[in-house]
């Protein structure tokens, strides 16, 4: 099993795209963090009547933002793991290496949590940096010397660790990288949202979309967009899950997605 991982290090190491997709998740978030957090401190600054208290308001979803927009790229490089194996064609040099295909998943999944946790603590300081940065230029308060604003990072970081966990899983059940990449994409970016507006819009469906992994993974840090969208109030914070909870839920996700992968992808001949 050591040598499995040991292995799997190697494999991420000796491509680009994993340290390519960091640094763009770093500027995207850095980009959006410092944005939010400039725009709402200037809107106060400039008409603190109308906008009193904004900047105040919004500091916990610049700090967050990692996790609730940039977790795409941690699954991606989780899903690298297997895609890039079945692109270039060394899977079956892995098999061969290793026979016991169960083996060679743990090892896989094992070397995508420090993948994660690295991918994860970029975002995360790109995050508080970025919001910390937009606030000081207008005079308000960082609050980088709390202890909740730490707490919050470090959770952050967890879930963008998940979500590399996650991509692993996915990865083994959609073993082109190009079929993976998009239906990342498609669902973060489209589907998951579209679902979100449906549920809400019935009341027996309206508590579905805390489930969501893309709302779990917003809940370990304290964050929700299904409280936003939800007129009613149904989703406020007495229905939301703590942050141990939603963890579970999301790191399941990626253990159903490696089940389900092993015995429909990775038990069959390779081609």
């Amino acid at each position: 099993m050591i040598a499995a991982i040991r292995s799997e290090y190697r494999k991420f190491f000796s491509t680009r795209l994993w340290w390519i997709l960091m640094l763009v998740m770093f500027a995207y978030i850095l980009l959006f963090s410092g944005g939010v957090a400039g725009i709402f401190s200037w809107l106060e600054t400039s008409d603190p009547e109308t906008f009193q208290g904004t900047a105040e308001s919004m500091r916990p979803m610049a700090y967050g933002f990692a996790p609730s927009l940039g977790y795409v790229f941690p699954a991606i490089v989780g899903a690298l793991a297997w895609t890039n194996e079945y692109r270039h064609r060394t899977i079956v040099p892995t098999f061969l290496g290793e026979p016991r295909r169960g083996v060679v998943s743990i090892a896989k999944a094992v070397a995508g949590v420090p993948m994660g946790f690295v991918i994860g603590l970029v975002g995360t300081i790109a995050a508080v940096g970025g919001g910390a940065v937009g606030f000081a230029i207008f005079g308000f308060p960082t609050q980088l010397g709390d202890v909740e604003t730490w707490k919050n990072a470090g959770l952050s970081v967890l879930a963008l660790t998940i979500w590399a966990i996650l991509g692993v899983g996915l990865g083994m059940l959609i073993t082109s990288q190009i079929g993976v990449i998009i239906t990342l994409l498609v669902w973060t970016q489209l589907l998951e949202g579209i679902v979100m507006l449906v549920c809400i819009a019935f009341e027996a469906t309206r508590g579905v979309p805390k489930y969501l992994p893309g709302q779990l993974g917003a809940a370990i840090v304290g964050g929700s967009e299904t409280a936003m969208l939800d007129p009613t109030g149904g989703l406020g914070a007495g229905d939301t899950l703590v942050w141990w909870q939603a963890a579970l839920l999301l790191a399941g996700y990626g253990v159903v997605f490696g089940i389900v992968g092993y015995f429909v992808r990775i038990r069959r001949d390779v081609n």
